[in-house]
């Protein structure tokens, strides 16, 4: 290979590095805004506010909250309403564009405690043309 050519070459691979990383860094979801949306949403969902809870969701998502937490609470045998704690943040998953949601998606899991019970959270936030927020959630 030529000096020409290497020279090109590392010309090409600079651009498309700074590409990426502008891309990146403009297009993706903030973890902390992410967390502040999570708290906000639990804490109407601690009070019963599920139509306050609802304007965190995704505009996408059509989830009846009462009827998802009562189930939970059935099945997992505890009281949102005694409060839920985010205890730690175990994981998350974030990519730039996802062709599924058509945008930003960011996966996040976590240790929590619900009515003094350990249960895991595991959250997506989508943030697309048609919004942004909660786009899935599972209790376990």
């Amino acid at each position: 290979m030529s000096k020409v050519a290497f020279k090109k070459s590392i010309f090409f691979i600079l651009i498309c590095s700074i590409l990426m990383f502008s891309l990146s860094s403009c297009g993706g979801i903030d973890i902390s805004d992410a967390k502040l949306l999570i708290d906000d949403f639990f804490k109407a969902v601690v009070a019963e506010e599920y139509d306050r809870a609802a304007t965190y969701l995704h505009p996408e998502l059509s989830e009846d909250l009462k009827a998802y937490f009562d189930k939970s609470e059935e099945t997992l045998s505890i009281d949102f309403q005694q409060g839920v704690e985010i205890e730690k943040y175990t994981g998350f998953r974030s990519t730039v564009y996802n062709s599924s949601v058509k945008g930003s998606l960011l996966e996040l899991t976590m240790n929590a405690k619900a009515d003094k019970k350990n249960i895991q959270i595991q959250i997506t936030i989508v943030k697309n043309d048609n919004g942004y927020g909660i786009y899935t959630i599972y209790i376990s």
